[in-house]
């Protein structure tokens, strides 16, 4: 009987010991494919006019969408850790693919076609892609301004010649009701200065397609409601504004009305 009851002991023994050790690996292999799969990668771009020559001060500030004139060329910048990355490989939407071996580094690539440029870090056990969206302009196209901000102290939007091509100029807009938003106001007082703050332009804004004096889509967009007293005790409660523009890649009537810094500014956010 002793020697039974020794016996179903040393089993358990033998049985708790190979748990053990059981518990002890699956604990192990989750901290390893956790410490290798953290996903610390980056990947941006910014127009090549305004793109810093070394990689981290690029993704200290750096843009995942582009709006460019066809022919124009961007610089994707990407980094991920030592541990994570043997390959990287870039795909662009017009069949472009290139492969590289570096975990930090960037390529100047000239988009032919509006889509997604993506990105694909593999490493040992894991995989990650990230995507930014470039906008190629050929012709004339519609783009929305958003603007935020309060009847009060006005609606703001700034959009910088990093992300935005300084080529780019608007030939006509007027406002427009935002999606998902009830209120509407249809005549604006708009002032557009440039990106550095040495010139503006000013011009009224109405429900009707409307000379922008061909201002650059880049810089500081301040708009402001008009004749608002006309609507009685009208109150316009809304934060956001939009206005259609059409935009083209120029020179508007020769010559574009803005002028643009050689510095690495603010990202367009």
């Amino acid at each position: 009987m002793r020697d039974k009851n020794a016996f179903d002991i040393q089993k358990k023994i033998i049985l708790f010991i190979i748990l053990g050790f059981f518990f002890c690996g699956l604990m192990l292999s989750s901290i390893h494919c956790n410490g290798i799969c953290v996903d610390n990668t980056k990947f941006c771009a910014i127009i090549k006019d305004f793109a810093p020559l070394t990689v981290q001060p690029a993704l200290e500030d750096c843009p995942t969408s582009l709006i460019i004139c066809d022919g124009e060329q961007i610089v994707l910048f990407w980094k991920a850790e030592a541990a994570l990355t043997s390959t990287i490989h870039l795909t662009g939407p017009g069949g472009e693919s290139y492969e590289y071996s570096i975990i930090e580094g960037q390529a100047t690539v000239t988009p032919r076609t509006s889509g997604f440029w993506w990105i694909k870090f593999t490493g040992k056990d894991c995989t990650f892609n990230k995507s930014i969206w470039v906008r190629v302009i050929k012709g004339e196209e519609i783009h929305t301004i958003m603007a935020n901000g309060n009847s009060d102290i006005g609606f703001f939007c700034d959009i910088n010649p990093k992300s935005v091509s300084k080529k780019l100029i608007v030939k006509k807009i007027r406002s427009v009701k935002c999606a998902g938003i009830s209120e509407y106001w249809e005549n604006w007082s708009c002032k557009k200065t440039d990106w550095n703050n040495s010139s503006s332009t000013s011009f009224n804004i109405t429900k009707v397609d409307g000379s922008a004096n061909c201002t650059s889509l880049a810089g500081h967009w301040r708009f402001d409601p008009m004749a608002l007293s006309q609507g009685g005790n009208f109150t316009y409660q809304t934060k956001t504004v939009c206005f259609d523009t059409i935009i083209t890649c120029g020179p508007c009537n020769g010559t574009s009305s803005d002028i643009y810094p050689t510095s690495t500014p603010t990202p367009w956010r």
